[in-house]
């Protein structure tokens, strides 16, 4: 273009910056289901803690994970699933069983599975999880059914399957190692129960003392072992 005869260059408008960490275009990044399962499963523990089952709902748990409606109900049928997730994810904190062979010295290593190698923190967060548990399943008797199976029925049978594997490296002499979980898993938590004031839960020192007393009776029985001649 020319003014005046004279020949003008075509105006260009000035490149802006980018902003530092601006995305291109494309397709928004795509979280996998474990991740969003993890995620919605962090926050619905808080939700449940903060305000208990009645008042927790699946559009405070979405809110709380970020996430839609949509996306939640795709992965989780509704609280009782979102419940039975939490306790599934947090079984480590009650019960933490190794895999494949396990050779510590047999009072070490159920010490171990029982986490009485937890800090104070962890042990906070333990036993608010079995308080939520024990206020909110006794109401419940679909909730109950759904939380035993996801939580002392599979790990009872966790437990039972590495006894059965010291069994049968003969460290223990036990024939029914079901049993013997279920036996082992009453005795550890006898003291957890039911007072005046609501559930009644021993300090860690107090857990700690009882479970390694009750260890040695399981593993060494009461009765004085004879010397042999």
């Amino acid at each position: 273009m020319s003014v005046n005869g004279t020949l003008m260059k075509p105006r260009t408008s000035p490149s802006l910056p980018k902003k530092a960490g601006a995305r291109g275009r494309g397709r928004p990044k795509v979280v996998d289901d474990a991740t969003q399962r993890a995620r919605i499963v962090a926050a619905a523990r808080d939700v449940f803690l903060q305000g208990g089952y009645d008042a927790t709902t699946m559009d405070a748990v979405a809110h709380r994970a970020g996430v839609s409606k949509k996306t939640l109900y795709q992965l989780f049928d509704g609280k009782d699933a979102l419940f039975a997730a939490i306790v599934a994810a947090h079984r480590d904190l009650m019960l933490n069983v190794p895999e494949g062979v396990d050779e510590r010295p047999l009072e070490e290593a159920l010490a171990s599975i029982f986490r009485l190698d937890l800090d104070e923190e962890s042990e906070r967060d333990r036993t608010a999880l079995l308080r939520l548990m024990m206020m909110e399943v006794p109401q419940r008797p679909d909730l109950a059914r759904v939380v035993f199976r996801h939580g002392p029925e599979e790990s009872r049978a966790i437990l039972a399957r590495w006894l059965a594997g010291q069994a049968a490296r003969g460290r223990v002499a036990i024939t029914d190692p079901e049993q013997a979980a279920g036996l082992l898993m009453h005795m550890i938590f006898a003291p957890i129960g039911f007072d005046e004031g609501g559930p009644r839960f021993p300090a860690l020192d107090e857990r700690r003392a009882h479970a390694t007393a009750a260890f040695r009776i399981f593993l060494h029985g009461v009765v004085p072992q004879r010397s042999r001649d």
